[in-house]
């Protein structure tokens, strides 16, 4: 178990350090002084998930999913995430999902860097970490995933709807899966 965290910790970090490093450079070299330069959030998670050879079902979860969007004047956008899920039914099962995401504005919107009611389209990848406990033990998972989505006002902050499909590879022990589904948040600018 302790592996497990470890080893999430660290992609997680090498995630979150490495790949928008670069692109915080350019966020704060183009930005005008006093200007939003991240985009945080938190999401709530509904979804339908078929594995392979096996039947389907919905799974939900509560705001555990937190994302921090780098902001930039291009219209890419880089968004490292991490979800996580705890399961209490029938023994303690938890899973941890470090993820780098990129978004793309199609079109220019309102509000902090134009973003507020501009439609997006996303795509990312995500190392799921599980430990089912017991005689399941833990296991690893690659993931890919893409969706389209806006922002709308909300108050001072934004509201965030997102619909995404998924796809889970065999790994650890466990079956490939499809997921469907949509995330609903809030995002606050800093």
């Amino acid at each position: 178990m302790v592996k497990l965290l470890g080893s999430a910790l660290l992609v997680g970090g090498l995630a979150f350090l490495a790949t928008p490093a670069a692109a915080q450079k350019r966020a704060a070299t183009s930005a005008p002084t006093g200007g939003y330069h991240q985009e945080i959030g938190v999401d709530f998670t509904g979804y339908y998930f078929k594995p392979s050879g096996g039947s389907g079902g919905i799974q939900m979860g509560a705001p555990v999913d937190v994302r921090l969007g780098i902001l930039s004047r291009s219209k890419l956008m880089w968004e490292p995430r991490l979800a996580f899920l705890l399961n209490t039914a029938g023994g303690t099962t938890y899973s941890l999902a470090p993820g780098l995401n990129v978004l793309y504005q199609l079109k220019r919107g309102t509000g902090t860097r134009n973003l507020i009611r501009a439609p997006y389209v996303t795509g990312g990848v995500a190392l799921n970490l599980f430990d089912v406990g017991g005689p399941g033990g833990s296991g690893t998972q690659f993931s890919l995933g893409g969706g389209v989505g806006t922002r709308v006002p909300f108050e001072t902050a934004a509201g965030r709807i997102e619909g995404f499909l998924g796809y889970t590879f065999k790994g650890g022990g466990y079956p490939s899966n499809f997921a469907i589904g949509t995330r609903i948040g809030l995002s606050f600018w800093h």
